[in-house]
């Protein structure tokens, strides 16, 4: 049988999203047992985390087995291209790490999101998917610039809990000022499984931070054949307004990718774009989302945050369960 990775939520069908959210609350009400007694995961970042690698870990001891974590302080600089003279920086090529990890471990999950060049090589996950090619077991996307398919599945099953059916409610994912320049991982992954959903959503950002054309392109056929639909605004107020769900996160200007003093720039006219309590009393009393880790009071306020309305622990909460549905079934 060949392996399956998990590299992205556009792969999913809608049935298999079904069935893995479906498991995921099974697992959430009922610890599923020794499921997995026996099997290694092996955690490579190469960026700081904190939910996503307490979360794996968590899911993979409550299900009998267990994690070896990586940070970049243990792992040498890695070549992914083919046939490179490796004369540089790079001290060995992905394709020797993955196969050796392979030997060690059950399934391997990989952070790879920071910025290596400009947005068409980033948007390749070259990283990420050099693993998968090369390694023998499951390779397990924990985020890239691109994508972020297990934060995706945790909100996604948040949203659920609290709407149950997510066919034709009204998800605003906003655009948020931060003084970093963000993956845009977290806003693909939501935007496509929210597509695939069927819900009615709006995209708002100031101009200049434009999602991929690609991903805005299919999320928009795939929404309208789910029953639902997807429109970009440039205003804030007007998407807002009305929304049953908003969901606020900051991500990097594609146009600015190669540019961090650029975007930086431009960002110091956008501090208007921030959740707060008079935003919020616009929506159809929307459960707030975000990701985390959030800046409070430049993102979002306190008062928001802290809120009646927020799920932000909610979210976090379920990347455990979501994570342990996902391990069954690359594993078991």
């Amino acid at each position: 049988m060949s392996k399956r990775d998990f590299l992205s939520t556009a792969d999913l069908t809608r049935a298999e999203l079904d069935d893995l959210l479906d498991l995921a609350a099974r697992v959430k009400g009922k610890r599923p047992g020794q499921v997995l007694t026996g099997k290694t995961l092996g955690l490579l970042f190469f960026q700081p985390s904190l939910r996503t690698r307490v979360s794996f870990e968590v899911a993979m001891v409550q299900l009998g087995g267990h994690c070896i974590n990586l940070s970049s302080d243990d792992l040498y600089e890695l070549e992914p291209n083919e046939q490179a003279v490796m004369d540089g920086a790079a001290e060995e090529h992905v394709k020797d790490a993955a196969r050796t990890l392979s030997r060690y471990g059950d399934a391997l999950g990989i952070r790879a999101a920071s910025r290596t060049g400009p947005w068409q090589r980033d948007r390749q996950e070259l990283l990420l998917r050099s693993y998968a090619k090369f390694a023998s077991v499951p390779v397990i996307n924990l985020e890239t610039s691109f994508a972020h398919p297990c934060q995706a599945l945790a909100d996604v099953m948040t949203m659920r809990e609290n709407l149950v059916s997510l066919r034709g409610r009204k998800l605003t994912l906003l655009w948020c000022n931060h003084p970093e320049p963000k993956s845009l991982g977290p806003t693909h992954s939501v935007l496509q499984l929210a597509a695939l959903s069927g819900m009615q959503i709006t995209l708002a950002h100031p101009l200049g931070f434009e999602v991929d054309d690609e991903v805005l392109q299919k999320s928009k056929q795939v929404a309208g054949e789910a029953g639902g639909s997807l429109q970009v605004v440039n205003d804030m107020q007007a998407a807002a307004r009305g929304a049953e769900v908003l969901y606020a996160r900051s991500w990097g200007s594609i146009k600015h990718w190669h540019d961090a003093e650029r975007e930086a720039m431009v960002k110091r006219s956008l501090t208007s774009w921030r959740v707060d309590e008079q935003l919020m009393a616009t929506t159809n009393n929307a459960l707030l989302m975000h990701p985390l880790p959030v800046r409070r009071n430049v993102a979002a306020t306190d008062a928001v945050l802290d809120g009646k309305q927020s799920v932000i622990y909610e979210q976090a909460a379920n990347r455990a369960h979501v994570q342990k549905a996902l391990l069954m079934q690359l594993l078991k």
